[in-house]
């Protein structure tokens, strides 16, 4: 694919999701506005892990009320971005790579089984958004976009868990893509392939479209082999004398 012919289908991607963003904005409750720009802070470092804060200043940094806030942060801490310390403020919890690994041990099983349920249950609207998923986050990967792929990322887990059907998937899935999306943010233009990436995760969901389960379960297993050696390939300069 020619660059100019990669950079047009990033730009309709980009308009596409503006779209959707507008759209989902005006009905999203404050809340989830709150825990998706804190989050977003969190994973792109801007403020770091084990940095303290307070509410009140949180707040002011994403124009919202100390409520909304208090909400997401309490979801931040069930997903252990933060730790909500009394009477000392909020801390973002330190990103490792022993607890990455950790959280990929759980991935595994719980990608091939929420990927097996979502292509066995989707409705014809959820599989025809997944090809358009599946080719935003490829044009994401080959621009080498890391922020657009990042946000793709999202909407893609967002869009797998709706159809899995299963809401206790949901739950324990939020959790360990908040870790895994923070965790390759903060190592992926050093040891990440944006083209390898953006391949498996558009293989999963155009699986799933097509309601292949068997193709689902294997790509959904490709997807956390490729993420497990991206994190393996972290530890290589610390084990250098």
């Amino acid at each position: 694919m020619s660059l100019s012919l990669g950079s047009g289908m990033l730009a309709r991607s980009k308009q596409r999701t503006a779209r959707m963003n507008t759209h989902a904005l005006q009905e999203k409750p404050l809340k989830d506005v709150a825990y998706e720009a804190l989050e977003d802070m969190i994973i792109r470092g801007r403020i770091r892990g084990g940095s303290m804060h307070s509410e009140a200043e949180l707040a002011r940094q994403i124009d919202l009320g100390r409520t909304p806030v208090r909400e997401a942060l309490q979801q931040l801490a069930q997903v252990g971005l933060v730790a909500v310390l009394p009477r000392r403020g909020i801390m973002v919890v330190d990103v490792t790579i022993a607890m990455q690994l950790q959280v990929l041990e759980i991935r595994r099983p719980l990608e091939k089984l929420v990927a097996s349920c979502a292509a066995l249950r989707a409705n014809a609207r959820q599989r025809a958004a997944m090809l358009e998923l599946a080719l935003a986050i490829e044009a994401s990967a080959k621009a080498g976009d890391g922020d657009e792929f990042l946000q793709a990322t999202r909407r893609n887990h967002a869009a797998v868990e709706a159809a899995s059907g299963n809401e206790l998937i949901q739950n324990v899935m939020s959790l360990v893509h908040a870790r895994s999306r923070r965790f390759w943010y903060a190592h992926y233009e050093r040891w990440g392939d944006l083209t390898v990436a953006g391949a498996a995760h558009g293989n999963l969901m155009r699986s799933i479209s097509l309601g292949d389960e068997g193709a689902a379960v294997q790509n959904a297993e490709h997807l956390v082999d490729y993420l497990e050696q991206f994190c393996r390939s972290t530890i290589a300069p610390y084990g250098k004398h």
